[in-house]
């Protein structure tokens, strides 16, 4: 396993296999070439790198979203009449 996914999967607590299919390990390894532990976690989490969000897509992927079990705000439309159901929870 490469060695940058084998960390991020032990810093956040995601598996690999979720942080791959995130489809940014490539673009968060050149970002965090030399980063600190805290810097490598809060790119998975949040999507922000040193207080720029790199791409769209790493905000809607950040994995607090992911962890709270929601979809960001602004990247999914919940469709007509959804403030009527509860949000479903997530399988995690």
């Amino acid at each position: 396993m490469d060695a940058f996914v084998e960390l991020s999967a032990e810093l956040t607590g995601f598996s690999a296999e979720e942080l791959t299919s995130t489809g940014l390990v490539e673009q968060y390894r050149a970002l965090a070439d030399g980063a600190s532990e805290a810097e490598i976690i809060q790119l998975w989490y949040t999507g922000v790198w040193r207080g720029v969000i790199p791409t769209e897509r790493a905000y809607a992927e950040g994995l607090a979203w992911k962890a709270i079990g929601v979809s960001p705000p602004g990247s999914a439309a919940p469709g007509f009449g959804s403030w009527e159901q509860r949000p479903r929870r997530s399988a995690r």
